[in-house]
């Protein structure tokens, strides 16, 4: 028999998203609980590549109810964000469980039920916050290509160091792929592909 516990609102995602949803909820005297799969709060601003910067500048950055604590115009690092969000949710005191993924979700008798381990949480609301582009997308022809050529997706990509001799492609011409693109242009001939983002 899994243990129940209750919750009027059950937040799923303690990213920026959540942490903010979480914020107001408790000011307004609901009962809120976050749950997120990392073991550390930010954790997944720490995984990205190691030159990545916030695409606003710190005085857009903050969450309701406290500034970004950098200079206005100043672009934060990835290890900065996360860091802001640890400090947030331990300076509002939000109730964030951590190391909690949420392995289904239910709806009975016009409650909800996440079950999560060998526990559930039944809640009045479920907030999904779990933000986006989670799995990443590799096309499926990519093991059809030699063995020489080096892969790497966003989501692994670290440094430069990772990129062997030679030329680089990158597919995707968003954010992630045009930051990449301009990094490894730095020390390889690089041709960025992908759909006209109109900048």
């Amino acid at each position: 028999m899994e243990a129940t516990e209750h919750t009027d609102v059950l937040v799923v995602g303690a990213g920026q998203s959540g942490l903010a949803v979480g914020y107001q909820l408790q000011r307004r005297g609901r009962q809120v609980l976050l749950v997120d799969r990392n073991e550390r709060i930010g954790e997944s601003w720490r995984a990205r590549w190691d030159s990545l910067k916030l695409y606003s500048p710190a005085s857009r950055d903050g969450l309701p109810g406290m500034p970004f604590p950098a200079g206005r115009t100043a672009y934060p690092t990835k290890d900065e964000m996360a860091d802001y969000l640890e400090t947030y949710a331990a300076r509002f005191e939000l109730p964030v469980r951590l190391g909690a993924e949420v392995d289904s979700l239910t709806q009975e008798d016009g409650r909800f039920i996440a079950h999560i381990g060998g526990s559930q949480i039944e809640a009045e609301s479920v907030v999904v916050a779990s933000g986006v582009f989670e799995k990443p997308h590799v096309p499926a022809f990519a093991d059809e290509l030699s063995p020489a050529l080096t892969q790497l997706h966003s989501s692994a990509y670290r440094n430069i160091a990772q990129l062997q001799e030679g030329a680089v492609l990158v597919v995707g011409a968003s954010h992630s792929g045009a930051d990449i693109a301009y990094e490894a242009a730095s020390q390889h001939e690089v041709v960025l592909s992908g759909r006209d983002t109109g900048q």
